[in-house]
């Protein structure tokens, strides 16, 4: 379907900043959110960016 434009954009870039060491969460905490840090903690909240519960 949209093969048309594969020759007339550019392959994308992505960007990745160096992560500073901070605060972390408890051991516990940690396991139930995936990170043991708190700034990489973001929970999907589902179509239309709703609000997490």
């Amino acid at each position: 379907m949209f093969r048309h434009l594969d020759d007339h954009l550019p392959v994308a870039m992505g960007y990745v900043p160096y992560q500073k060491w901070g605060k972390t969460f408890e051991l516990c905490k940690a396991l139930q959110v995936g990170t043991i840090f708190p700034d990489l903690c973001k929970p999907f909240c589902g179509k239309g960016g709703g609000v997490c519960r």
